[in-house]
């Protein structure tokens, strides 16, 4: 029995020896491999989420911080009546904070860089360019920028003065200079067109300018072309939740190489009725800019930077094509008629406000070309039912100026209407033309209150100025409207 219990324990103990010495034993089966620890997060040159072995050491880099809040302090003169009737001035200070970042020192100073909106206030302030506290129609007199702590950072000597370097406003951007080594961006810059949607984006700035802040997000849309306010250039499309103390922070993304992060852009504007949805200036189209600070050439957006005889031919052989040799525009909040009377005369009639209900023309400049087609020669003006002319020529210098800027204004609105007319024509033939022709309607809308500046401006010097005795028989207009006013 004592035999038999030791080799029971043997065999359970060593069951290859229960069945023989000589025979080898069975092969174990290898287990299966385990899981990754983390999905694959590069598919492309960006990751989409951060590489958890490198997460802490990415958000530890640059202890000495290469982004900083900027401080834009304007003074405004606003000039108006008092009580007594007499001249007075009045003098607004305006403060905005935004970020920037430094990228390189050069000759013992440093650059950084900046959006162009924190960097230069509005030289006047209007409808389309308001200043918090300050009342339309005040002139900037005065502009300082500097380096703070954070928007309550009052302590002058710890304030770090900067001056402009280069401002572009069709990319809002502007690269500042410190007369001072700061810490740089330790990054190199990427390549914002290869990104793609999903991919992770790091945002450092101070949002509302009152401490630094790291946000995270997605690229949403990799390219779009930003046209707004005046501007001209690549932007791509993220959700951080941003603010905007945020203007100007560069954006980072993570190589899929080096896992490092890369500049691959500037953030410069968000949708208002949009938690977060951001536009980033891609930095693409900035590298060459950031190294020699020359702002460079691009296509004017569809605006005419100068009206050419190519452009006046165009208009000429569009007014022939039409049976009352005549186009009827929007401009200012009125109406405008541009007539060819001959193959050598071109009328802008502005008509009254309560056009279509009445068709009364209340100024007309007509170029016969005399002085080159193209060229003002003649203002018209209604007076005692009857039109006055006066010859451009015999206008003093500053009415002359008005006048002039008046003149090539309706040649730009009106160039710009058979521009948007072309592209609607073709907006039915696909997504891409339809948005074209939207976007130029858009530009159009934009000069409504510079037009009415200058409506008003011209009419006020019509009616203090003694235009001669020249009188003429109105001439008679029949506007016909020949496609859709924008």
């Amino acid at each position: 029995m004592r035999g038999l219990f030791t080799a029971l324990v043997l065999a359970l103990a060593f069951p290859a020896l229960a069945k023989g010495k000589n025979k080898p034993p069975k092969t174990q089966p290898k287990p299966a491999a385990a899981p990754p620890a983390h999905p694959a997060l590069c598919s492309g040159d960006y990751a989409d989420a951060l590489p958890p072995e490198k997460a802490s050491a990415i958000l530890d880099t640059a202890r000495e911080s290469f982004v900083f809040a900027i401080r834009n302090t304007a003074t405004y003169e606003r000039i108006y009546y008092g009580r007594d009737g007499k001249l007075r001035r009045a003098y607004l200070r305006s403060l905005v904070h935004g970020t920037g970042f430094a990228y390189r020192i050069l000759n013992g100073e440093t650059h950084l860089v900046t959006n162009e909106h924190v960097a230069s206030q509005p030289e006047v302030t209007d409808e389309d360019h308001p200043v918090d506290g300050v009342p339309t129609g005040s002139k900037k007199v005065r502009e300082q920028l500097k380096i703070v702590r954070d928007e309550t950072d009052d302590y002058e000597p710890g304030h770090v003065l900067l001056t402009k370097l280069l401002v572009d406003p069709q990319a809002d951007i502007a690269v500042l200079k410190a007369r001072k080594v700061l810490p740089v961006m330790p990054y190199r810059v990427g390549r914002s067109g290869a990104l793609r949607a999903g991919n992770l984006v790091q945002v450092r700035g101070f949002p509302l300018g009152a401490f630094a802040a790291l946000n995270t997000g997605k690229v949403l849309n990799p390219l779009t072309h930003d046209t707004e306010r005046g501007w001209n250039h690549a932007d791509f499309m993220i959700d951080a939740l941003l603010a905007s103390g945020n203007s100007g922070s560069p954006v980072f993304a993570i190589s899929c190489r080096t896992s490092e992060p890369e500049l691959i852009g500037i953030y410069h504007a968000g949708y208002t009725d949009a938690a977060a949805l951001n536009a980033v200036v891609a930095v693409d189209q900035l590298r060459e800019e950031l190294e020699t600070l020359k702002v460079p050439k691009r296509d004017p957006a569809g605006a005419h930077n100068e009206i050419t005889a190519q452009d006046r031919d165009r208009l000429v052989k569009q007014l022939l094509a039409e049976t009352t040799r005549s186009l009827t525009f929007p401009f200012g909040g009125r109406s405008v008629v541009v007539v060819l009377s001959d193959p050598q005369t071109i009328r802008f009639s502005i008509l009254d406000e309560d056009y279509p209900l009445s068709t009364r023309e209340t100024m007309a400049l007509v170029d016969r070309g005399a002085n080159g087609f193209g060229t003002l020669d003649l203002i018209v003006v209604p007076v005692d039912g009857q039109s006055t002319e006066a010859p451009a020529q015999a206008l003093e210098g500053d009415v002359r100026e008005h006048f002039d800027k008046l003149y090539e204004s309706l040649w730009r609105q009106v160039l710009g209407v058979a521009d948007y007319r072309a592209r609607l024509a073709k907006g039915r033939l696909s997504a891409d033309a339809f948005a074209e022709a939207q976007a130029a309607r858009a530009r159009i809308r934009k000069r409504t209150p510079e037009q009415k500046e200058l409506l008003n401006t011209c009419a006020f010097e019509s009616d203090r100025a003694n235009f001669g005795a020249t009188r003429v028989q109105a001439a008679a207009v029949s506007p016909v409207e020949t496609g859709t006013s924008p």
